[in-house]
């Protein structure tokens, strides 16, 4: 009989947290065509990386064991674990990639929150948004600023161009967009892949509030699972 504790997802997204997001980073920068999402089975580890398109030359899928990934990237780069899908695995989407991305439902800013924190991990990345309930006051790496063009908007800069944008409730259909269920589910579509998700990363307004009143830069983000 094997006594090993269970893994949970909550084990998944903390080793994500510490060095995971980083080896899948080491992942992409042994490949030519770029990688826009990672699924990371919760039982057995297993990640599965996804290139850009599922339909041209080399778009399938690349499946590896957990102790056969490489050593970490310097930093995570723009990678965020953004929930767990139906087939029990936490999913992870490239923002560096994906680079125009959309999250549209109700409260949006709470999926916007828990990446913006992840995010956060790499030291060489700021956050711009135009938004007072996304930004953390004096801290200038999720900094509040005017934006024009009248959307609710959050930027990733890390040097490495382009520019991410995080666009809250888009009123336009863009290829890249995580659609919010009111039931805490939620539809991932990248491009031509999509995910249907059980339950979504998000912070709060409650949670938000109590974590920046007492938040470090060098501090880990807690986020709030929705769904389980």
């Amino acid at each position: 009989m094997n006594d090993s504790p269970a893994i949970t997802i909550a084990d998944v997204v903390q080793w994500l947290h510490d060095d995971g997001l980083a080896r899948l980073a080491g992942i992409a920068s042994a490949r030519s065509n770029p990688l826009v999402a990672y699924t990371v089975e919760v039982q057995t580890g297993t990640v599965t990386a996804f290139p850009v398109s599922a339909s041209d030359a080399g778009s399938n899928a690349l499946t590896l064991a957990v102790d056969d990934l490489p050593e970490p990237a310097d930093t995570p780069r723009r990678l965020v674990a953004v929930g767990v899908t139906t087939a029990e695995s936490v999913l992870v989407v490239d923002l560096a990639v994906a680079n125009t991305v959309a999250i549209n439902g109700d409260q949006p800013q709470s999926s916007a929150r828990a990446w913006a924190l992840q995010l956060l991990l790499n030291p060489e990345i700021t956050l711009t948004t135009n938004c007072a309930y996304l930004a953390i006051a004096g801290q200038p790496r999720l900094r509040h600023t005017f934006i024009p063009g009248g959307r609710t908007i959050v930027t990733v800069d890390d040097s490495r161009p382009p520019i991410t944008s995080i666009i809250l409730n888009h009123s336009e259909n863009l290829t890249d967009h995580l659609d919010l269920g009111v039931d805490g589910t939620a539809e991932m579509y990248l491009g031509s892949r999509f995910w249907k998700l059980r339950s979504v990363l998000r912070m709060h307004d409650e949670t938000w509030t109590e974590l920046v009143a007492g938040m470090t830069v060098t501090r880990h983000p807690e986020h709030v699972m929705e769904g389980d």
